[in-house]
């Protein structure tokens, strides 16, 4: 079957009629294609007829009427829900805020305050060696306990006892020379009175009594140079036999053996100035402790001297042993601001060892105690300590002193009277001015005038020990 070509009008060329398109057209052979003759029924009209203005506008009238719909059924409902969601915000806004209160309440009178300490012993001396020689024995050693006068050791001194033995024969040879010069004193004496009582006669010479008298002078002077002498060798005898008396060492009081150095046979050096000499023994009274504690400033004008004082220790579940005040000193440590305070504690069964980290648990007596609120009422900001109250149904920012953080509960020392609403808990809402509603206006909840733990626990970094 033959194929028709297909000839639209060219460019130029304007559409027959449609009786003109009917009439047979001679038939023309087509190249390539055999030949054949172009039929009339093969012929395709290709021109489309264009659309009229009335269909365009139909169109866009059912476009309009679609987005209608649309906006109709989608944007509007959602800004009717935006508009609705706006004015419960602003209701919720203006709405009063419903707080809970706390009504603050003095603390009480008596506080235990508990601070820590470090016992020291009553007394703690090093003993060193008064004269040069060889510890001939130690008679105790280490945690041994030893009473006032008590040997405790033996130095051997050989150069000691040969001086002082020299030293003693040197003093009876003055004592002899004393003799001798009082001998010679006493004669004299004579001799001047005999010819002096030769005066005005021709039996003696003016030159004669003159020598004489010389001579008494002579004899005196002799004496008091003798006298000298033999006291200047007793004080060398005394001297010698002091250090004679330093080779027995002797405990200077009750208490026990914390150190030794020398064992039998070690050099002895008396030297104590020495930086690299140590000493032979080291004693200290247990028996009777002392307790330093730095007490904060905020208790130091609450410590007075003679109050009882209970210490205990970790090491000695269960024990109170109970002390006193010795004193304090008066002045604040910059570094810290803490007053060093003493304590003395009896300590008759050395149940207590000196180094121990103890607890000490005053009793403070305050005048008037603050109050106390609820921790989280409190708000810090630039504009200071302040806590929120409810005046008149509004809230009302009132500045505050702080005293003593206890963890759930803060001292108040100034800027409330104690018959405020104190707000609990104050949030980003509860702004100066705004209306509030109490949760329970009748049932209040108070805040408890002590913790369960009535003890006060301050911490210190600082070491207890005095410097």
């Amino acid at each position: 079957m033959d194929t028709a070509q297909l000839t639209p009008p060219t460019s130029g060329q304007h559409p027959r009629p449609l009786r003109e398109r009917n009439k047979p057209e001679p038939a023309h052979a087509t190249p390539g294609h055999g030949g054949a003759p172009l039929q009339e029924h093969d012929a395709i009209d290709l021109n489309v007829r264009q659309p009229g203005k009335a269909s365009i506008v139909v169109a866009l009238v059912v476009i309009a009427l679609a987005l209608a719909a649309m906006l109709a059924v989608g944007i509007i409902p959602r800004i009717g829900i935006h508009n609705e969601i706006a004015a419960d915000a602003a209701a919720a806004a203006n709405a009063p805020v419903a707080v809970t209160v706390a009504t603050p309440v003095r603390a009480a009178t008596i506080m235990n305050v508990a601070l820590p300490g470090t016992l020291r012993p009553w007394q703690e001396v090093s003993i060193f060696a008064r004269t040069t020689g060889y510890l001939k024995g130690f008679y105790t050693d280490i945690s041994e306990q030893v009473k006032k006068g008590q040997l405790m050791a033996d130095i051997e001194t050989p150069e000691i006892d040969q001086q002082l033995r020299g030293a003693q024969a040197t003093l009876l040879q003055m004592k002899a020379a004393l003799a001798k010069s009082k001998s010679d004193l006493a004669l004299a004496e004579v001799t001047d009175r005999r010819f002096e009582s030769l005066k005005g006669t021709n039996g003696v010479t003016q030159l004669e009594l003159d020598q004489y008298a010389a001579s008494l002078q002579s004899a005196r002077a002799g004496v008091q140079s003798a006298e000298a002498n033999v006291a200047s060798e007793e004080a060398e005898v005394h001297r010698l036999s002091d250090l004679q008396s330093f080779e027995k060492v002797l405990a200077p009081f009750n208490g026990v053996v914390t150190g030794r150095t020398y064992d039998v046979g070690s050099m002895i050096i008396a030297n104590p100035t020495s930086n690299d000499i140590k000493p032979m023994f080291k004693i200290a009274e247990n028996d009777v402790l002392r307790v330093f504690v730095n007490v904060p400033q905020s208790y130091s004008l609450t410590i007075k001297k003679g109050m009882d004082v209970n210490v205990t220790a970790r090491e000695r579940p269960g024990r109170v042993y109970t002390g006193k005040v010795m004193g304090t000193t008066n002045y604040l440590d910059p570094t810290n601001r803490s007053l060093l305070t003493e304590i003395k504690v009896p300590n008759p069964d050395f149940s207590l060892l000196p180094g121990m980290f103890v607890e000490a648990n005053f009793s403070v007596k305050r005048d008037k105690p603050p109050l106390l609120i609820p921790a989280p009422a409190l708000v810090s900001d630039s504009a200071g300590n302040r806590v929120a109250i409810v005046q008149d149904g509004k809230v009302h920012f009132e500045k505050v002193d702080l005293g003593v953080d206890y963890g759930k509960e803060l001292e108040i020392v100034g800027g409330l009277n104690g018959d405020e609403q104190v707000i609990a808990n104050p949030g980003e809402k509860t702004i100066e001015g705004a209306e509030v509603t109490v949760a329970d206006e009748n049932k209040p909840a108070p805040v408890t005038a002590e913790p369960k733990d009535s003890t006060k626990r301050v911490a210190e970094s600082t070491d207890s020990r005095p410097k």
